[in-house]
């Protein structure tokens, strides 16, 4: 065996029309585990910028998350890390993400680890060919100098890519005990909704996604073309029998979610502008602010007044 791949994180938000049917998707997510397992409440946390009134941990501690009423339903937060998935196989991956999108899960993070005991390619190198630049298909790159535990040797981390789409490199033996080197995809929102639903149609793809993330090599020209894959990445691809590029839906655009956003951020504070200024002064004010965002409108903002007037127009 020259690599390994497995899911190593999910997150994902669902509402269930009561306690009861949330409570029993928990009970089932646990079950799944060989060695079982079963949930406790806790006090109430914040997750993802958050708040819930409920939060949760399985007993052995594999997975982790919170919940909360939201008019008539429940809305969970459901967090999977890599010491769950660790204990599954392979056929149990596609049967727990099948379970969890058939359950109305909303998946928001999604993450695959590699693991290469070949061990092909040494850090430095790694780190050589983010800092000249030696990569396509993300935009950045960093490296960074962690702990695990306060006090211990900083491990160094490779980044390539942010937000929505990221490719860790990192020493495994040092982190979680596997001689092998650790390549980490994080996907986030979309990214991480399309390339489970492809690996649930294609259950051999999960490798083809991390070597189809980033592309390590340099131009020999300013030609497009001219792109030349260094050996030791060619190398991995080849193991993981191909690489696949994530393929994300085509951009709709949806003005109704800033609108949402007017009536419950911004309103209390135009109301204050208002009732304070008066209508004269509350008028220039707007002037001032529409004046001000029309010069910083951005591409994505011109299709949404295209379809605002279309729909305008249609509507009278």
């Amino acid at each position: 065996m020259t690599i390994a791949v497995r899911p190593d994180y999910f997150q994902g938000t669902c509402y269930f029309p009561s306690n009861l049917d949330l409570t029993a998707c928990l009970d089932l997510v646990c079950e799944l585990l060989p060695i079982g397992d079963s949930w406790s409440l806790r006090n109430k946390s914040l997750f993802c910028g958050e708040s819930f009134e409920y939060s949760f941990r399985s007993i052995r501690g594999k997975l982790y998350g919170g919940f909360r009423k939201e008019d008539y339903e429940w809305k969970m937060l459901l967090q999977i890390p890599g010491s769950y998935w660790s204990q599954l196989d392979p056929s149990q991956y596609l049967s727990l993400l099948s379970f969890l999108l058939d359950s109305g899960f909303n998946p928001t993070r999604f993450d695959i680890a590699l693991d290469d005991y070949n061990r092909r390619i040494d850090f430095n190198s790694i780190k050589k060919s983010g800092e000249l630049g030696h990569y396509r298909l993300v935009n950045s790159y960093k490296c960074i100098e962690s702990s695990i535990v306060r006090g211990s040797d900083l491990i160094p981390t490779c980044y390539f890519g942010s937000a929505d789409k990221m490719l860790r490199f990192y020493d495994a033996e040092i982190v979680h005990g596997i001689k092998a080197d650790r390549w980490e995809l994080q996907l986030r929102d979309d990214h991480a909704r399309s390339v489970i639903s492809d690996y649930l149609v294609t259950p051999d793809s999960l490798a083809n996604f991390v070597t189809g993330a980033v592309d390590f090599g340099y131009f020999s020209s300013n030609h497009h073309d001219s792109f030349k894959r260094l050996n030791w990445w060619e190398s991995l691809i080849i193991d993981a029998k191909g690489a696949k590029k994530i393929q994300l839906p085509d951009y709709v655009p949806c003005y109704e979610k800033s609108e949402d956003w007017l009536y419950n951020q911004v309103a209390p504070t135009l109301a204050v502008g208002f009732h304070g200024y008066g209508v004269k002064g509350f008028s220039a004010l707007l002037f001032d602010l529409i004046t001000e965002g029309t010069k910083r409108l951005k591409s994505y903002h011109i299709q949404w007044i295209k379809e605002l007037k279309k729909e305008y127009q249609t509507n009278g």
